[in-house]
């Protein structure tokens, strides 16, 4: 074994308890609040909320639905030029996502879906929408990704993030009969911005949709079904529990869909769960109970807020997730199943790793809510930094680097959508090693330099008690190959991965005013494997050796960026 690329094990490195997978089964106290205390704590929340400005004052919602507006208007005027017909039905501009659950922070994106008349084509909104953005002043940061899983237009307009995507329907009376309801909504008279004029999105629309489109709508349909689920008496007690989940998740990372752990759709369902529940509890009341059954979840028992249909009264040629008669569904460690058909999954990407992080995490958050609601803390315990750094010994740092930040948005892109290969690779029980991700990328300029643009992401690795040497150096070169095989990698884009001691980890890791990193880029389509000439070689550096193991540019025959074979276990990963 390459002693220039080991790492000798500590008895220290398991002095947090390694392997415990206890689960808290602690009922709560029988010290139940009072109303007046649960008032109290629920007003405390919200303070907390609004202090960590999680709550977007009235003037940027205000802008937010102006340039939505203008979005439609545009895409409206773009529509009218594909058609040579007097009656030409105009597309519809629906909301999705956090905006429309009405839980987004100041600086988050707007999703939202157009849905297209029949005769504008996908092939239209990549192409000539995309050259109107172009056009535009007001647009910037513009990034089509048509290859991606969901296809997606994003870009900043009037300095509102939007991530657009599209869907053809096939019913021209459909969006007839919506964009006369809207009409009726619409008051000529006032010139107060309102909401976007939202429609149902039901069943009907699937007929004739490709994948792409089906998975397009669907994101409007479980959104709008969340909201009707919950119902108006507590759908604002719903958005506050679910923005101080989501804020809580953020600061222990633990909110990433693409890095294994749970995105915003989970979230929102898994609080949703608990509003059917709990129907009449406050926010203080939801909140603990959010942790408490959490924290004793029986993974993979799925989450469902609807009951499962195998098909469509419209619709039955869809697949469904389905653990009993599809082998890859039963694999799925952490089921969250969406309550629109087809119904899916929407947490299949949750490992091993990221679900032990989860279920210690939301232990302990279990605790400190019971310590709120005894009066012996207050809701600012809960997102108190994180002591993720402080409480393992050895860590794997990864480094992305470029010179451009056009081409460091492109490279991130890709490097983001295949970390969760390199965590499960690390993740190796036979050889006695644990991976602990966390989920949060930090930006920094590396050495001072104004000319560089960086992201560090870290991953704990802890070792059990009989495990003396663990050799990654063949994993650093697989994965390494798995990015270098880029074929749009270029000689400004660099990767470096670094063995660091909990005593020698950066200081911008400590910082708790350390801002995340946004320009995360959609790379989850397929990217075959191409040969790079030029770049820099990437370099494993270990603090606990005196040598650095130098990693060599891939060759021809290296392994597809889709398929990635674990050295540690030997193990086919797809």
């Amino acid at each position: 074994m390459n002693s220039n690329h080991v790492i000798h094990n500590r008895s220290r490195n398991r002095k947090q308890g390694g392997h415990s997978r206890s689960r808290n089964r602690q009922k709560s106290t029988n010290n139940k609040p009072s109303q007046a205390d649960e008032e109290q704590l629920t007003r405390s929340l919200r303070e907390v909320c609004t202090s960590r400005n999680l709550i977007e004052a009235p003037s940027g919602i205000q802008k937010r639905r102006r340039v939505m507006k203008e979005l439609e208007y545009m895409l409206c005027s773009w529509c009218d030029t594909l058609s040579s017909a007097d009656n030409t039905v105009p597309p519809l501009l629906l909301s999705f996502g956090s905006y429309r659950l009405g839980v987004h922070t100041p600086d988050a994106d707007v999703d939202c879906l157009v849905l297209a008349p029949p005769h504008v084509t996908r092939d239209h909104f990549f192409g000539g929408w995309v050259e109107i953005l172009k056009g535009d002043a007001r647009v910037t940061e513009l990034q089509p990704v048509a290859s991606a899983y969901t296809p997606v237009i994003k870009f900043q307009m009037e300095g509102v993030k939007i991530d657009l995507i599209f869907a053809r329907i096939n019913s021209t009376q459909w969006l007839k009969n919506r964009s006369a309801k809207i009409a009726l909504k619409v008051d000529q008279q006032s010139n107060e911005l309102t909401e976007m004029n939202e429609v149902d999105v039901d069943d009907t629309l699937l007929v004739g949709l490709d994948e792409a489109s089906i998975r397009s709508i669907n994101g409007v349909r479980v959104a709008q079904y969340l909201i009707s689920a919950v119902g108006k008496n507590q759908l604002e007690n719903f958005r506050l529990t679910l923005r101080a989940v989501k804020e809580w998740a953020r600061v222990h990372g633990l909110y990433s869909n693409v890095l294994g752990f749970l995105g915003g759709v989970n979230w929102a369902i898994l609080v949703c769960w608990i509003c059917q529940k709990n129907p009449h509890g406050t926010p203080s009341e939801l909140l603990r109970a959010f942790f408490r059954r959490f924290s004793t979840w029986r993974w993979p028992d799925p989450i469902r807020i609807a009951s499962m249909h195998q098909h469509s009264n419209v619709r039955s040629d869809l697949p469904v997730w389905d653990p009993v008669n599809n082998f890859r569904d039963k694999k799925h460690l952490m089921p969250i199943i969406t309550p629109c058909y087809p119904s899916m999954n929407s947490s299949y990407n949750v490992g091993e790793p990221q679900l032990r992080r989860l279920r210690e995490e939301m232990t302990r958050a279990n605790k400190l809510c019971d310590n709120v609601a005894r009066g012996k803390k207050a809701w600012d315990v809960l997102f108190e930094g994180n002591s993720f750094f402080t409480q393992h010994a050895t860590y794997l740092q990864v480094d992305i680097t470029s010179t451009n930040q056009d081409d460091f948005r492109a490279w991130f892109g890709l490097c983001e959508a295949r970390i969760r290969l390199l965590i499960v690779g690390l993740e190796s029980p036979d050889y006695g090693v644990e991976a602990y991700p966390f989920a949060k990328f930090f930006q920094r300029q590396p050495d001072g330099e104004t000319s560089h643009y960086a992201a560090s992401f870290f991953i704990a690795l802890r070792f059990a008690d009989d495990a003396q040497l663990v050799d990654l150096g063949p994993l650093a070169t697989d994965f390494l190959n798995i990015v270098n095989s880029w074929e749009h990698r270029l000689s400004t884009m660099d990767l470096a991965m670094s063995v660091v001691m909990q005593n020698n980890l950066p200081s911008f890791v400590f910082e708790e005013d350390e801002k995340e990193i946004t320009i995360s880029v959609d790379m989850s389509s397929d990217v075959q494997p191409n040969t790079i000439n030029g770049p820099s070689d990437a370099m494993l550096n270990s603090t606990l050796t005196p040598a650095s193991l130098k990693i060599n540019q891939p060759d021809s025959d290296s392994s597809s960026p889709t398929e990635f074979i674990s050295p540690l276990k030997r193990t086919r990963i797809t």
